[in-house]
């Protein structure tokens, strides 16, 4: 009972650690864009491989406050967090057909779409047509970390299984 509480509760908390964590200044080069790809890498493992444990009210009360947390359009963040566990829920079996590499193309294939989103909302609210370079390194943050991510969740999402075959 208390480790079903503790797995639904993980993706969770580490969720809003990651917001807090990056949100503290820093100073380094590219710290927002890596809360976004590290945010969007964990929503995306989560929903797809243990959906259960990240429930759609869960992530957005996680959305919220990754929002106070974040700078940038407000509820950017939190829609494109949406739409990803969406796409993610939606393709869930034919992309756990296809093992990683066909994952980890859908999931950059989506994130096209969110930081063309994001660099959109960007552009409307500075009223001016923005370099799109941030965007394309947002992208290239994004999808690259996420290998990683992968590799660490999954070794998590075993110890949460008690090391059961995935």
């Amino acid at each position: 009972m208390v480790r079903q509480v503790w797995k639904q509760l993980v993706p969770s908390l580490i969720i809003i650690a990651t917001a807090i964590f990056f949100s503290a200044p820093f100073a380094f080069p590219g710290q927002s864009e890596l809360q976004t790809a590290l945010i969007l890498g964990e929503v995306w493992f989560w929903t797809l491989y243990e959906p259960m444990a990240l429930p759609l009210l869960a992530l957005f009360l996680c959305g919220l406050v990754v929002e106070v947390f974040r700078a940038g359009p407000p509820g950017v963040l939190l829609l494109w967090m949406l739409v990803t566990a969406g796409i993610a829920n939606g393709a869930r079996y034919r992309l756990s057909q296809g093992g990683f590499l066909r994952s980890w193309g859908a999931f950059s294939v989506t994130m096209m779409g969110g930081v063309a989103l994001e660099w959109g909302f960007m552009c409307l609210r500075s009223g001016a047509f923005l370099s799109p370079l941030v965007a394309l390194f947002q992208l290239s943050l994004t999808v690259g970390l996420y290998p990683c991510l992968y590799v660490f969740f999954l070794g998590m999402l075993r110890l949460l299984n008690h090391n059961k075959t995935l």
